[in-house]
């Protein structure tokens, strides 16, 4: 295997880990595992022969589209969550204001 192909492979593996991660839920490694693999990216498509594999970087980009089209579901359901919250909580504390009269 190539330097060059290697360095594909190990992008793969990247965005599988942060796939797998976003599954999981754990938001809070997201950002720097984000910021790696974006430098991993710009420093492959900087190699002289990283257009041999244009093929491979399109899926590439592909996945890596489906998994923002993940975030963005996932972003929409924790507002969701987020606003139900706090209309349960604006509930209870009318109710207990109610009590309280």
């Amino acid at each position: 295997m190539t330097g060059t192909a290697a360095r594909l492979d190990a992008l793969r593996g990247a965005m599988a880990s942060i796939r797998a991660t976003l599954e999981r839920d754990d938001l809070a490694a997201l950002p720097s595992m984000i910021d790696d693999y974006d430098v991993g990216v710009r420093e492959f498509c900087a190699l002289p022969d990283a257009r041999l594999f244009a093929g491979e970087i399109g899926a590439l980009r592909d996945l890596q589209l489906d998994t923002i089209e993940r975030m963005r579901e996932r972003k929409g359901l924790l507002l969701d969550l987020i606003r139900q919250q706090r209309q349960s909580t604006q509930a209870a504390s009318a109710y207990a204001r109610a009590g309280t009269r």
